[in-house]
């Protein structure tokens, strides 16, 4: 491990986040000085220049700087996800053309505001910084400039009243979740004796009798914590109700954004908080009493939150009409997926943590871990994003329906959103490829093979079935929790189809009552036809994406980045 001892290496590491808010803040000023309109273009231009300067960061290992800064396989795998999810949402959020709250006049706006992109590339910095955070002081900074970007651009958005409850609605929830991890990282502080990740890990890792002592007290409270601060930003069971209401009250594009980055983040806290417990080399220092109560308590939690999140979801998502409440709902379900992968890795880590010293554990052991795991959850969380960002940009594409005069000479009607699924009532005659765009990313969703999603589906019930399948100790404990993990996880997956296919039906067995006009902007079309394009590379050739998954999983369990690549080619078969 690298730790280069001076502030320049600090901020070169930093570069793609610098470029980032270098471009906030051309946005900002050129809008208040120059008469800058074109916010969304800059922010584009700062995206594609944090692209190219991530690309000559540190690859292989991991380098730690001042700063509680920290670049490894998995940061970087969350910093690219970052900007190129970012750049999709850019294209969304320019061709969502409502007004907004900062906009003067009546009417559609054109080319966005510069309020909006600006605020936009703070939270992608902000998110690129959890991804890089060695240190919990760090992590909290990034995860505030993650939320704070979010309500306000929640809030700039829609100038309706439910828009403004909305925004109102997560600012406050988003308090409560930052206070739940501010104190979880007091705990941790408290246990540790520091706020770097790597101190707190090491001492939870000790065999010093006192460490066990001081765990008992102190990590439920941190890992409870610090899993309801994260289960706010994924949507998950018990800070998941806000969902429904601020996807309703928000945009197509801020709903989007909701869907996707704060999730990231989550998994982001939650893959650290794992972490703690994980020595660089699991062989060679097994893990103290303290750290196999962490795992044990952590995959505990994980597990349960997962069953209870991934079924509230599902069934609150078969009651809704309304598109984005659905989708809402959906995201729930997709927030308890989500942390089967997280249970597994902690459930695979908490067996390696009491193997007998000198024992490797295993195969299975190490493809439960590094494959299956929280590799699992990244692939999967991926795949999740792009068909979800394709569905917003396609609704915000498609726009408003068509009016319905009460007499010809009268004044024309207000614009009518599209709110509910019978909204797309034939949208296959009306326009065939938005309806052949929103199909396909419902099906990924689905899990309907052989689409990305059916393989991010597979991964998590194989790697919860892979769960000491071959340790008899355990045969009456851990592995029947993860085999009914992945029982229902199949049968959630069942009841999303029914309500995933309910919305091809509108759109292909049904005939046309209004139609859309597909009025959105274009720059949204195009994200909807880009997401499409990378559907279907992920369709045939999903390989890459896992093997960059695997080398982000593997790089918190310690392994070197060639061994994880060589177990990922012997697995490689598996999405196919």
């Amino acid at each position: 491990m690298t730790m280069p001892p001076t502030s320049l290496d600090t901020f070169a590491l930093l570069a793609p986040e610098i470029a980032l808010v270098v471009a906030a803040l051309v946005a900002f000023l050129g809008a208040a000085f120059l008469g800058l309109r074109s916010g969304w273009l800059v922010a584009l231009a700062g995206i594609a220049v944090a692209l190219a300067l991530a690309g000559g960061q540190p690859t292989g290992g991991s380098v730690v700087a001042s700063g509680g800064v920290r670049v490894d396989g998995f940061s970087t795998f969350v910093r690219w996800t970052v900007l190129g999810l970012g750049g999709l949402l850019t294209l969304v959020q320019a061709g969502d053309l409502f007004t907004a709250a900062v906009s003067r006049g009546p009417g559609l706006r054109r080319g966005g505001t510069c309020e909006e992109a600006g605020t936009f590339l703070l939270l992608l910095a902000g998110l690129s910084l959890v991804g890089v955070a060695g240190d919990l002081v760090l992590l909290f900074v990034g995860l505030e400039l993650v939320s704070i970007p979010t309500y306000i651009l929640l809030a700039l958005k829609r100038t309706d009243a439910r828009g403004q409850e909305a925004s109102l609605k997560y600012f406050f929830l988003s308090l409560v979740a930052s206070a739940f991890f501010l104190y979880s990282a007091v705990c941790l502080y408290g246990l540790g004796g520091s706020t770097e990740l790597a101190a707190i890990g090491a001492r939870l890792r000790s065999t010093e009798p006192n460490v066990a002592g001081m765990a008992t007290v102190l990590l439920p409270a941190a890992l409870g914590m610090a899993i309801v601060g994260a289960a706010f930003r994924l949507a998950a069971v018990p800070m998941h109700f806000y969902a429904p209401d601020v996807y309703e009250g928000t945009s197509p594009g801020n709903a989007a954004v909701l869907s996707t980055l704060p999730k990231l983040a989550g998994l982001v806290v939650l893959a650290r908080v794992l972490g703690l417990a994980i020595a660089p080399d699991a062989v060679a220092a097994p893990a103290g009493p303290a750290a196999q109560f962490h795992l044990g308590l952590f995959w505990q939690l994980a597990a349960v939150l997962a069953a209870v999140t991934m079924t509230v979801g599902n069934v609150m998502a078969l009651m809704q009409q309304n598109l984005r409440r659905l989708l809402a709902c959906s995201s729930i379900a997709h927030a308890g997926y989500l942390l089967v992968g997280v249970a597994v890795a902690a459930a695979a880590a908490a067996t390696q943590a009491t193997r007998p010293l000198g024992d490797a554990g295993g195969i299975e052991t190490r493809w439960v871990f590094e494959l299956g795991g929280m590799t699992a959850a990244v692939f999967y969380l991926v795949t999740y994003a792009l068909a979800t960002i394709g569905i917003f940009g396609a609704l915000a594409y498609l726009g408003h329906r068509w009016p319905e005069w009460t007499t010809a000479s009268g004044p024309r009607p207000p614009r009518e959103e599209i709110t509910t699924v019978a909204d797309l009532d034939g949208l296959s005659g009306t326009n065939p490829v938005a309806a052949f765009a929103i199909a396909l990313f419902l099906l990924s969703l689905a899990g309907i093979p052989p689409l990305p999603g059916f393989w991010g589906k597979l991964t998590l019930a194989a790697a919860a079935l892979e769960v000491d399948w071959n340790d008899p100790v355990a045969l009456g404990s851990r592995r029947w929790w993860f085999v009914g993990l992945a029982v229902v996880l199949v049968l959630n997956a069942a009841i999303a189809a029914g309500y995933y296919l309910r919305i091809i039906a509108a759109m292909y067995f049904r005939t046309t009552k209004r139609g859309v006009q597909a009025d959105g902007g274009l720059a949204a079309g195009i994200a909807m036809l880009a997401c499409t394009a990378l559907v279907l590379i992920a369709t045939l050739q999903p390989q890459g994406l896992f093997r960059a998954a695997s080398r982000a999983g593997a790089s918190l369990s310690g392994t070197q980045p060639q061994a994880a690549a060589t177990a990922a080619m012997r697995h490689e078969s598996l999405p196919r």
